[in-house]
Formats: structure tokens, sequence, C-alpha cells
């Protein structure tokens, strides 16, 4: 099982905006993503996707959800 060490450094930054922005309760924007995160649309694209592939993301309902905290 992979752990947050496992994760690039793009990832575990975008996975701690994800969370702080998920918890503060305030609607994900991928420009707002993009701009928290230094990394263009597409990569948060890619990033998001391959982190859903590998169990750290999961879309429910039309909404991103985490499942694997990297903040332990």
């Amino acid at each position: 099982m992979e752990t947050p060490k496992d994760l690039t450094d793009g990832e575990r930054k975008l996975m701690i905006v994800l969370f702080h922005t998920i918890n503060a309760g305030k609607p994900l924007s991928l420009p707002v993503i993009s701009l928290r995160t230094g990394r263009s649309e597409g990569e948060i694209r890619k990033m998001v996707g391959d982190l859903c592939k590998r169990g750290w993301l999961i879309i429910e309902g039309g909404k991103l959800k985490i499942v694997r905290n990297v903040l332990k």
C-alpha cells in the first residue's frame, strides 16, 4: 500500500490543498487550485485522475472526496 511518502511533491501539495479546501466548505475551482499549487489545469486534471486510480481520491455524486489523508 502506498504511503504519503510515495506521492510526488506535486501530488502531496494537491492533496493538501484539496483537503483544506474541502474541509473549509469552499467549492473546488480548478483555476483556484491551479493558482494555489502552481500547476497548470491540465497537470491537475492528470494528477486527480491518477490519484483516483491509485485510491487516494474518489468522485462520488459529481463531488471529489479524499479517501486517504496525507496529513497523518
